[in-house]
């Protein structure tokens, strides 16, 4: 527990001092241990989320759907894998977000898993210790995606809410992957390791992707060295205590 809390002072340094936040900096508006304790009201508007960044991901109030958001606009991917456009008075209570510009772009040849994609993605960073936010553009013959279903309180834990969330496949689409890869010395912060979210290129469909086949995908890398994160003052999270270990259920969502 102590060493979680010093890793969170040690980011929160690093973050910006005054809103609007500056370009390369991954801005957050809660820890995922929030989420995970069942921290689902909304904390944050999209209208200031957009101050922070372009692109990203996240959930919304309630735990009502994927967020999604790509090229400025902000999406909400619902139970039934359909894809929403959101007003900007819409609550998020976690989401990732960045203005989004790549340093990096990769054009493999071939066809790719999940695995196969961000094994190959491991070999071409220049480091696994740095933040880096991930857009990925191609042909999809098929995805396992999923979106959580809405909440009503008392709010249950998160690994209890998505027993309830709607996995489905989706099959010959175009598209785009939207995600981060996350330094394993945040657990507890964010998610360790890759965390994509899909939006089709008509904007009707998406998810937070589970697996997936893509063909010849066109890959682009913003890495960011700055992190920024705005503590909620919900009273969820404020009387909330942080005990837990959040490798094992992070295990279990994210799967």
């Amino acid at each position: 527990m102590k060493r979680n809390i010093l890793v969170l002072m040690a980011l929160l340094t690093f973050g910006c001092a005054h809103t609007p936040c500056q370009k390369d900096v991954v801005f957050q508006n809660a820890p995922i241990k929030a989420l995970l304790a069942g921290c689902y009201s909304g904390t944050m508007s999209v209208h200031d989320l957009k101050k922070h960044g372009d692109f990203g991901i996240g959930t919304l109030d309630s735990l009502d759907g994927e967020m999604i958001a790509l090229d400025h606009v902000f999406y909400q991917i619902k139970p039934d894998g359909k894809a929403y456009r959101l007003d900007d008075k819409t609550m998020s209570p976690f989401a990732t977000v960045t203005f989004f510009h790549a340093g990096q772009e990769l054009s493999p040849e071939r066809a790719m898993g999940y695995k196969e994609l961000t094994g190959f993605l491991d070999e071409k960073l220049p480091s696994s210790n740095l933040l880096y936010a991930i857009k990925v553009d191609g042909k999809f013959p098929e995805l396992k995606v999923r979106s959580a279903a809405r909440q009503n309180k008392p709010y249950r834990v998160l690994t209890e809410a998505i027993k309830e969330q709607k996995v489905f496949e989706l099959k010959d689409q175009e598209g785009t992957l939207v995600g981060f890869r996350v330094p394993s010395y945040m657990e507890g912060v964010n998610v360790p390791g890759y965390h994509f979210h899909f939006l089709s290129k008509d904007k009707t469909l998406g998810g937070h992707v589970l697996d997936l086949q893509v063909e010849g995908p066109r890959i682009q890398i913003d890495k960011s060295r700055r992190f920024s994160m705005r503590l909620p003052e919900s009273e969820e999270f404020l009387k909330f205590r942080f005990e837990s270990d959040a490798k094992e259920a992070i295990q279990k969502i994210e799967k």
